[in-house]
């Protein structure tokens, strides 16, 4: 039975259970009436007796959170991914500090969230939540907690469109590739991959991963299977997603530069005694994987070099490529294929803006062809 004592002028409960045969005790104060700490103390022994109770239902949410990541995450997903949840684990600590998972409510998680929605997105929001709350179903699953305080919780965010301006225009596309194809060789290996990512929507890490194995020169394509840890440096890593495989048609100007690397590759690593061991295509005349920051670097330099006002990151040229794709009415069961997104709807929630404007063309020309008839 739980013991209910006053402590100054506040009520407190106490809990005994067992865990591997040693005896331990869950208190919980601060309660203004008796009856509120005897209802907390009854719902405590409920779960004592359904599914138990253990030493971990004291573990900070941050820590939970953290340990979670580390168990489910990190070398299971891609490394931006692995560094969104660790920012993440990071945010949650700043905020809730060592506060015990169980004593987290639906209040206390809604401020956290408001907090995100003032700087961020909705849809980062919505990731943001949906991230936590697989963690927090997992807690109860452990029989750490017994309620979900991430539901019904309500989602804000700006509402500025996503990705409005993480993209180029086509005038300015064709400005990049033209200097990309000019300029890049292996010497400057990072102009090739803003030429790679320009012209295929890839993500860093497939960039960075791609394989001479993975090049088809005859039949023009490139298959997407894995991407490569440019961080850390620890080899190889799975795609994003299962739909993340996939292969890719590429045009003329990628198959000349990928030839093009691949003579002055052999002959810069004979002379300079270097071995391809791993067969990267992407290697700096240094024989290393360039970061995303060196890369970022470089692409930040040629666009204001060509005096293209926005200044995007290297995710930005995936953006663009299917921006442009989409603005060419290039059907989005394609461009979603192409992107290795797992279906459409993903593609569609994050060019929402530019279906709409494409929805708006083509209503306005349906009318134009109804009032001709």
């Amino acid at each position: 039975m739980a013991s209910i004592y006053k402590r100054g002028k506040t009520w407190t409960y106490e809990v005994s259970y067992y865990e591997n045969g040693k005896k331990h005790k869950t208190t919980k104060g601060g309660f203004k009436r008796q009856t509120d700490a005897k209802n907390a103390a009854i719902e405590i022994e409920s779960k004592k007796n359904k599914i138990g109770l253990s030493t971990d239902d004291n573990i900070s949410f941050s820590d939970y959170f953290l340990d979670w990541v580390k168990t489910y995450k990190l070398g299971k997903v891609s490394i931006g991914v692995e560094k969104r949840y660790l920012k993440l684990a990071s945010d949650i600590k700043q905020y809730f500090g060592n506060k015990p998972i169980k004593e987290i409510k639906r209040q206390d998680y809604q401020k956290f969230i408001d907090g995100v929605g003032k700087n961020h997105v909705r849809h980062t929001v919505i990731r943001t939540n949906g991230s936590i709350r697989k963690a927090v179903i997992d807690a109860i699953d452990d029989g750490i907690i017994y309620k979900n305080f991430t539901n019904r919780v309500v989602l804000t965010g700006s509402t500025e469109k996503q990705n409005e301006h993480n993209y180029l225009d086509e005038e300015d596309i064709i400005k990049l590739k033209n200097y990309c194809v000019e300029n890049q060789s292996m010497m400057y290996i990072t102009l090739s991959e803003i030429l790679f990512a320009l012209l295929t929507g890839c993500r860093y890490g497939e960039v960075a991963g791609l394989t001479w194995d993975c090049i088809d020169f005859k039949n023009k394509t490139v298959d997407i299977n894995k991407t490569y840890d440019y961080i850390n440096r620890t080899g190889f890593k799975p795609t994003k997603t299962k739909s993340s495989v996939r292969q890719i048609s590429i045009n003329d100007d990628l198959i000349h530069m990928l030839k093009k690397i691949k003579v002055q590759q052999n002959e810069h690593f004979l002379k300079n005694g270097f071995k391809n061991t791993e067969q990267l295509v992407f290697l700096s005349n240094r024989n290393q994987v360039p970061t995303s920051n060196g890369v970022n670097k470089t692409l930040s330099k040629v666009l204001k070099e060509l005096e293209i006002d926005n200044q995007i990151t290297f995710h930005g040229l995936r953006h663009t490529h299917a921006s442009y794709l989409i603005s060419k009415d290039v059907s989005i069961d394609y461009i979603s294929e192409r992107l290795g997104h797992a279906d459409t709807s993903i593609t569609s929630k994050i060019y929402i803006h530019l279906l709409k404007d494409k929805r708006e063309e083509e209503n306005n020309k349906t009318i134009q062809l109804l009032n001709n008839i």
